[in-house]
């Protein structure tokens, strides 16, 4: 299959501070053009992985979604509400959200609102606060649902049910389990990496992470 080098796209993300990025060459041996962001399968990635533009994207696509559903159809029942959340804004808001999940409190905020501001709206609800109204129509916070897609795809990935893509593996630390990455390792010659430096690593480029182990 002839790949289309026009298609062909260069991030770097992490620490590349004093590090010269090298440019990764198409098979016609051409340089590819680095870029601050590139869009795939749906999911905007940015140079410094918050997924900011991402989340902007599919807030305000579901916003639009929202305010069509509600001049379309004036019932404000639980059953066809709900339907139609889950339907045409949840799913958007949930795509791919094991990438993009966001760490920040604002982004967090961010999303929870359209959810929040959509539940307001559900006859016999108005007057109850968030939390309550999650209660009574039995949801979880779209925060809950994320974290939640996240632990079983690394449980998933450990009992080998799916490609164990991150080399995670459980640790025993007392009475626990600790979840771990094999894919940088605890020290190198003898010599113990600290855990400031494997986040370095875990967030470098892939030039730096070779010099490294050299």
């Amino acid at each position: 299959m002839k790949f289309n080098e026009n298609k062909f796209e260069q991030m770097s993300h992490g620490v590349t501070v004093g590090v010269e990025v090298e440019p990764y060459k198409t098979p016609s041996e051409n340089d590819i053009k680095p870029s601050t962001r590139v869009k795939d399968l749906g999911v905007v990635t940015s140079d410094d992985l918050l997924f900011r533009e991402h989340i902007d994207s599919i807030v305000t696509s579901s916003k639009i979604m929202q305010g069509m559903l509600l001049r379309t159809f004036s019932t404000r029942q639980v059953v066809p509400m709900m339907i139609m959340y889950n339907t045409y804004i949840r799913s958007k808001m949930e795509y791919c959200s094991l990438i993009w999940s966001p760490s920040q409190k604002k982004d967090i905020d961010k999303l929870e609102r359209v959810q929040k501001h959509f539940t307001s709206r559900i006859e016999g609800l108005e007057n109850l606060n968030y939390h309550q109204r999650l209660k009574k129509l039995k949801l979880y916070s779209l925060e809950r649902r994320r974290e939640r897609y996240m632990i079983i795809n690394a449980w998933q990935q450990i009992e080998e049910i799916s490609e164990n893509v991150l080399g995670l593996k459980a640790r025993r630390l007392g009475r626990s389990r600790r979840l771990v990455s094999t894919m940088i390792p605890l020290g190198i010659n003898g010599k113990r990496i600290k855990d400031r430096d494997r986040t370095l690593i875990h967030n470098s480029t892939a030039k730096k992470w070779k010099d490294f182990l050299m």
